[in-house]
This record gives C-alpha cells, sequence and structure tokens, in this order.
C-alpha cells in the first residue's frame, strides 16, 4: 500500500508491530480536504498536510481562482488521491465564483450578473434545470482532467443531494459515467472539528478518534493557512460566521491539527489504518 509524506513509511511500519486485528474488527479513516484551489493558502495547506500530516485525501474547487495552480500542485504529486470538488455554490461575501461553463448555458444556475449563488437555498429557490446541474457539474471534471488531474473520487461542496428532486440519482449517474466513487457512498461515519472553537481543535480531534469503534469513517478537514486572504472570508449565512478567530485562524488551527504529533500519536495509539478513496474503490471493484 503505497504512501505519501508522513502517512507512509513509518505509519505502515509502526501498524506492523500493533497487536494483530482481524480486518473486520479494523478502524478505517479517510481524511478527506476540502477546497483546493479556492485560495492560494489552500495551495501551501494541502502540500503541508499530504506530506508532513494524515491527510490521505483531497478535492479541489474547479471554479475557484486559483483552480490552476491547485492543477499543477495534483500534477507534480500523482500520489495524492485527488477528487473534485464539485461546486454549484460559491458561499463567501464579495468573492464570487462563476461556473466553468459558458453563462448562456446554464442561465439556471447563476444571477443576473453570472456568479454562482451564495447557498444551496438560494440556488434551489430558483429551479435550477437538471440538464444545466449536470452539463456544469461535467464540465468541472472534465476541465480537471484536460488539466492533467488523475481524478480519483467526486464529492460535492456545500449542498446535499437530497435538497432537490432528482438531483441524487443525478449525481449516480454522472459517477458511474466517470466510474468514479462519491465520497459518502461507502457507508463511512463522518466525523469533523469545523465548528469546534480554534483554542479546542485538537483536544476534540484526539477525542473523537479515541472513541472510534471498528467501521470506516470519514473526517472532513477545511485547511489553510492565516493570511490576509482567508482572513478575508466571511461567509453569506449569518449563521455560518466564525464569529471567534475567523477563516484564517480556523483554517490554520485544522492544518496545525493534521501534522501534529498528538494527532499522528492517537491513530497509532489506537491501530487506525488510515485509507482513501482510490484504495477503497480498487477494493470494491
Amino acid at each position: 500500500m503505497k504512501r505519501t509524506g508522513w502517512a507512509g513509511a513509518a505509519l505502515a511500519s509502526a501498524l506492523s508491530m500493533l497487536p494483530g486485528v482481524l480486518p473486520a474488527q479494523e478502524i478505517k479513516l479517510i481524511i478527506r480536504g476540502d477546497d483546493l484551489g479556492m485560495t492560494q493558502g489552500s495551495l501551501v495547506a494541502f502540500e503541508r498536510a499530504f506530506n508532513e500530516g494524515v491527510l490521505t485525501s483531497g478535492a479541489m474547487v474547479v471554479p475557484g481562482p486559483w483552480f490552476e495552480a491547485a492543477a499543477e500542485l495534483a500534477r507534480k504529486n500523482p500520489g495524492w488521491c485527488m477528487g473534485v470538488h464539485l461546486c454549484l455554490v460559491g458561499e463567501w461575501r464579495g468573492y464570487r465564483w462563476r461556473p466553468v461553463s459558458p453563462r448562456d448555458q446554464v442561465r439556471s444556475l447563476v444571477d443576473e450578473d453570472g456568479y454562482l449563488y451564495t447557498s444551496p437555498a438560494e440556488l434551489f429557490r430558483h429551479e435550477p434545470k437538471l440538464e444545466e446541474i449536470d452539463a456544469e457539474l461535467r464540465a468541472q471534471v472534465n476541465l480537471a482532467k484536460r488539466r492533467g488531474v488523475n481524478v480519483q473520487y467526486l464529492d460535492l461542496h456545500y449542498v446535499s443531494p437530497s435538497q432537490y428532486p432528482g438531483f441524487s440519482g443525478l449525481i449516480d449517474k454522472i459517477a458511474k459515467d466517470y466510474n468514479l466513487p462519491l465520497s459518502q457512498s461507502f457507508g463511512e461515519n463522518r466525523i469533523s472539528v469545523y465548528t469546534t472553537p480554534v483554542e479546542q481543535k485538537l483536544e476534540r480531534a484526539i477525542e473523537l478518534l479515541e472513541k472510534l469503534e471498528p467501521g470506516l469513517y470519514l473526517w472532513v478537514c477545511h485547511i489553510g493557512i492565516d493570511s490576509p486572504e482567508q482572513r478575508a472570508l466571511i461567509h453569506s449565512d449569518p449563521a455560518a460566521i466564525f464569529v471567534r478567530g475567523g477563516v484564517g485562524k480556523h483554517r490554520a488551527e485544522e492544518l496545525r491539527v493534521l501534522t501534529s504529533l498528538d494527532v499522528k500519536s492517537a491513530i497509532l495509539k489506537k491501530g487506525i489504518v488510515l485509507t482513501n478513496y482510490r484504495e477503497l474503490w480498487q477494493q470494491k471493484r
């Protein structure tokens, strides 16, 4: 089983010295990073998290302003398990994204200025056409592939397939046509420290890891650096705004958690097997 960074030889060697565990009793954990390409800081964070931390999978926002740089980073690191973070919404105030498709081909997905809507509720209130959703999401996957990204899986940015009639079946069809797995389609139990206060994230992460029982888990992370760019991000939903610390500090702290010795030690002590969507898909097939 080939891995990069800390989760490579060191983890495999340490796990091999732990008491034998039957496969049915294993604790398997996918650590998925979202939003690569959303900011310049995301590029720095993902490189550190893959090479120095425990990140096992990462998905890029193709409509994001730093997508081209993200694609270049993925090409330079073919061992990373990369996915496309299928995007229909751009949720940040004053930081708008446009679709990959030409505006006149996806009019039901954009506002009068050609920007993606700022929330799932706003998008679905405008009754987007399923054929235009399909066209845009396929355009995002196709662009990532054209840029040389070895796309290993798909997941959704900020929207749920259950939020709109016909959306779930559409997503399943896209995944099937590209022969790619969907994140959260393997029965993963989800954990996260996204909304945990900055000063409590590390403690909470270790607590969650120590409580894991045999099964498959997905830890969804949002990582970055505490840069002026990321400090300026403000969510369009007042209920989702980080009042204490802001986006920059929260995402930088999640990166610190993923690269911390405490988290690595907790994973080793618990005998958790790190995996990714490429491995799960190969096993399923």
